[in-house]
């Protein structure tokens, strides 16, 4: 082998390595690895993470114990095997939350309590998982703040507005709170624009991309949340459906010749390269046999 082409494979192995050691670091914070679940963990809540495992994690780390998750790197694994059993809830908690690419971050998808519901159906695959003692909640002292949404014509703007509940049970906008406003897509929700903070009316206004497309008649689902890291209020986000896209006949995510469609709508050249391929091991097969047989003739001649 020449030199060149040594070195050539040398520097393909090393961005190799380099990547994989690159994409499998991640670190979960001391303090997140020792948090545990609100609450013991009981079969209406692994039921529960179930549905919501199926819906928004199979499709990445397949069936649990079945070792038949996307061939993608960094590798997702089996999240009913060891590597991912010996973590422990906070740090899967933690990971499910945040998300690192190319897992998306479920914060703003999937709610707290079905985050830890996920969790207590990972733990039904591992026998020896004894569920630490859940942590107490303490009294809320925090804000409790409710967005409302709506599209102000004159200004072509999306305004959120913030209401925080008073302790006589009034309530005041809330002025400095932090909100993220998503539109809803086939594979989750799309951040709109950058983070707003309320003024002191407690308004944010976002425009609104012209551009972007709803369905037939424009419509396009939208949601406003409070983005609050560090879990210092108690948030109830704001939906609505309005009439601001661009109007788009799109097909479903089945009825169109695609890698996640059926059977029946896959990729024309994916199923002549599937056909071909099995007639060619099939005809392989064959002309062993053959070969076989005439080899045993010629023998007993």
């Amino acid at each position: 082998m020449c030199f060149k082409k040594q070195f050539f494979l040398l520097l393909i192995f090393a961005a190799a390595l380099g990547f994989r050691v690159t994409a499998q670091t991640w670190v979960v914070p001391d303090d997140q690895k020792a948090v545990t679940a609100p609450a013991k963990f009981t079969p209406a809540m692994q039921k529960q993470g179930e549905q919501v495992y199926t819906k928004n994690c199979q499709s990445c780390h397949g069936l649990p114990g079945k070792d038949n998750w996307v061939k993608l790197v960094p590798p997702p694994g089996d999240l009913a095997k060891e590597k991912a059993q010996k973590q422990t809830d906070g740090e899967i908690f933690y990971r499910i939350t945040t998300g690192k690419v190319p897992m998306p971050e479920f914060r703003n998808i999937i709610p707290e309590d079905d985050r830890w519901n996920v969790i207590a159906y990972l733990r039904t695959f591992n026998p020896k998982y004894v569920q630490p003692e859940p942590s107490a909640k303490t009294a809320f002292t925090g804000r409790i703040v409710t967005l409302a949404m709506q599209y102000s014509e004159p200004v072509k703007k999306i305004v959120v507005t913030a209401h925080e509940k008073l302790k006589d049970n009034d309530k005041a906008p809330a002025a400095g709170i932090e909100v993220m406003l998503y539109v809803k897509r086939f594979f989750g929700n799309m951040q709109v624009g950058d983070m707003k903070t309320t003024n002191a009316k407690g308004e944010a206004f976002f425009e609104f991309p012209a551009d972007l497309p709803g369905n037939s008649a424009g419509n396009v689902d939208i949601t406003a949340q409070v983005n609050d890291p560090k879990n210092q209020m108690k948030a109830t986000p704001a939906a609505a459906t309005l009439a601001i896209g661009v109007p788009t006949s799109r097909p479903g995510l089945t009825e169109t010749r695609a890698w996640w469609s059926t059977r029946g709508k896959a990729p024309i050249w994916l199923l002549l390269t599937y056909t071909l391929s099995v007639l060619i091991v099939w005809g392989f097969i064959v002309y062993i046999v053959v070969s076989v047989m005439k080899i045993r003739k010629l023998s007993q001649g």
